[in-house]
């Protein structure tokens, strides 16, 4: 026993190491690109750095640029938030209200910068996003988009990409740029005033790219109308089954799914407010809720069964609550700590079917670790 003890403890340690070591962002140098790390997107007649910064600097490099319109930005705007059935919403900053003509609320999304050089002799600027779109709810999945219009020219930058809201982060978690390019892709295909959608090989993988960029041309002029578990055998087919049993793996999976479904039902109810202001109410059920289950219904069960059925019913919740957001890809980082969280619970679950205080006090702790890595920015 001592021995399984002190191996899911380390599986719990290891995994929330490997969520903090896999970082999906690079660092950098600290100053602005290089011609060496920048491209000239056809047609437009200036170097592009494709990516997108946290700061002013490659050294907050984070997601890659994917989609590059050639159009007054004015015009792309308008296509974008007026005559779309994509279901856009636009924003200036936080606290921006929907366009007019969009009977959608508001996107939110933290500030990024990517830099323009007119040629490669010349010093170029980094650019802010103009404004920000996104299609679908808050607190579930969505397709975050922001624009980056060109210093000069009639072309615009934009980084899209999939994303959902994850309860354990307490912030959106990013799935992949590719789906966000491929929704832009779907939505102006077929529009009449768009002249070409193509995809351009620059050969600058990072940031979630494979080196490609859609490029789409709008045609001029333009006119817009509108808008996981192993188990042992013996413990598995052994006697002494009882209604907790069943209910406690269904109790688990049931705490994430319901959080979720009652967040996009608040939020849909009230449209005007904050979404994160319900965020932050219904985060305490999410941290507290799955531990007091399992003090109410684990005590005096057995010890190894139980455990796998808490770490195994969490599991199941997470996947549930991962497919009905329609997530398909997940980061590794995301799998180890969601991995880490159900070890971390089932180790609880263990000292308390064993009336093991210690054991149950180490499982304690390493579920808070887990909850507050990611909320301190570390998975």
């Amino acid at each position: 026993m001592r021995v399984r003890l002190i191996a899911l403890v380390g599986v719990v340690v290891l995994a929330l190491l490997a969520s903090v070591a896999v970082d999906p962002s690079t660092p950098g140098t600290g100053r602005d690109p290089t011609a060496e790390h920048m491209y000239a997107p056809q047609g437009t007649g200036n170097l592009l750095w494709p990516y997108t910064s946290r700061t002013r600097s490659i050294e907050g490099r984070t997601l890659a640029i994917n989609v590059v319109v050639r159009a007054d930005p004015g015009t792309l705007r308008t296509a974008l938030t007026d005559r779309s059935e994509g279901n856009w919403t636009a924003v200036e900053g936080d606290d921006a209200l929907a366009a007019e003509s969009s009977p959608w609320r508001p996107a939110r999304g933290a500030a990024r910068y990517t830099y323009v050089a007119p040629d490669r002799n010349a010093t170029g600027t980094w650019v802010d996003a103009n404004y920000q779109l996104g299609t679908g709810a808050y607190l579930g999945r969505r397709v975050h988009v922001r624009v980056y219009p060109a210093p000069s020219g009639n072309w615009s930058a934009i980084q899209a990409h999939a994303e959902y809201w994850d309860w354990f982060r307490l912030r959106h978690t990013v799935t992949g740029i590719r789906p966000g390019a491929q929704f832009i892709e779907r939505d102006l295909r077929d529009e009449p005033f768009v002249a070409n959608v193509a995809r351009e090989y620059h050969g600058l993988p990072g940031g979630g790219s494979d080196g490609w960029t859609t490029t789409i041309e709008f045609a001029a002029p333009v006119a817009l109308v509108g808008a996981v578990a192993v188990s042992h055998s013996r413990e598995w087919l052994g006697e002494g089954w009882s209604p907790a049993d069943v209910a406690l793996p269904i109790a688990l999976a049931g705490v994430l799914l319901g959080v979720r479904s009652l967040g996009l039902t608040v939020e849909s109810a009230v449209p005007a407010a904050d979404p994160r202001v319900f965020a932050a109410g219904l985060y305490p059920v999410l941290a507290f809720g799955p531990p007091a289950l399992v003090t109410w219904l684990a005590s005096g069960r057995p010890p190894e069964r139980t455990a796998l059925l808490v770490g195994g019913g969490l599991g199941t919740g997470v996947v549930l609550d991962l497919v009905g957001v329609g997530v398909r890809e997940v980061p590794i980082r995301l799998g180890v700590h969601r991995l880490a969280l159900c070890c971390a619970l089932g180790l609880f679950a263990l000292g308390i079917a064993r009336g093991d205080r210690r054991t149950a006090a180490a499982g304690a702790i390493a579920w808070a670790a887990a909850l507050a890595a990611p909320l301190a920015g570390y998975a």
